[in-house]
């Protein structure tokens, strides 16, 4: 798990992955809406297919609690604002569709917000009890051209937008221009109408 202080300390953002041997959805996501009112954390929970690294996590949550701190905000609740910020989409329903956990997810990324270190640990903790899973960050990780091709469909990223910033053709340098598109998709929800 990847916690950073963020907002002059006031807040802390985590990431992770987790691997599962699968889940009953609507369980899951009824434990994990009663842990969050229990403890006060915000969490979202993701199918990890279209993840592009923790990084795409992370400036998700971060882009959600500005919009809400500058009263920009799409949603009234911060965990489904970080759902919209991570799938780039207005449109709640298409985020969920497309990075919703599901009954096919095994490969989970996670946002948790919250201020207290110990308790996004303990939180963490629950979730893996929950979900039968095992922390794994490599989950969110582009290992493979089918998940790059997946995420660069999703977004829309041309192969012009893609060779502009990749300056050659070697494979890691191609993903790392790929989580830069995804993130600067991510940050401009914000601007679109």
């Amino acid at each position: 798990m990847i916690i950073k202080s963020v907002k002059n300390g006031n807040y802390l953002i985590a990431v992770s992955g987790l691997e599962t041997e699968g889940f009953e959805v609507s369980s899951l996501l009824g434990s994990i809406n009663e842990l969050s009112n229990e403890t006060g954390i915000t969490l979202q929970l993701f199918d990890s297919s279209l993840i592009a690294t923790w990084e795409h996590l992370f400036f998700s949550a971060l882009n959600a609690l500005k919009a809400f701190n500058y009263g920009k905000n799409i949603s009234n609740n911060l965990s489904v604002e970080c759902l919209l910020y991570t799938s780039g989409q207005r449109q709640i329903s298409i985020a969920v569709k497309n990075f919703g956990v599901n009954a096919e997810t095994k490969d989970i990324g996670i946002i948790l917000i919250g201020d207290d270190i110990n308790l996004l640990q303990e939180v963490f903790k629950k979730i893996l009890l929950i979900t039968k899973g095992s922390e794994n960050d490599a989950v969110l990780s582009i290992n493979s051209k089918d998940k790059f091709e997946k995420i660069r469909n999703f977004f829309q990223i041309t192969e012009i937008e893609l060779k502009t910033i990749c300056g050659s053709d070697e494979w890691t340098s191609c993903i790392e221009a790929l989580i830069k598109y995804c993130i600067e998709r991510s940050s401009l929800l914000v601007l679109q109408k």
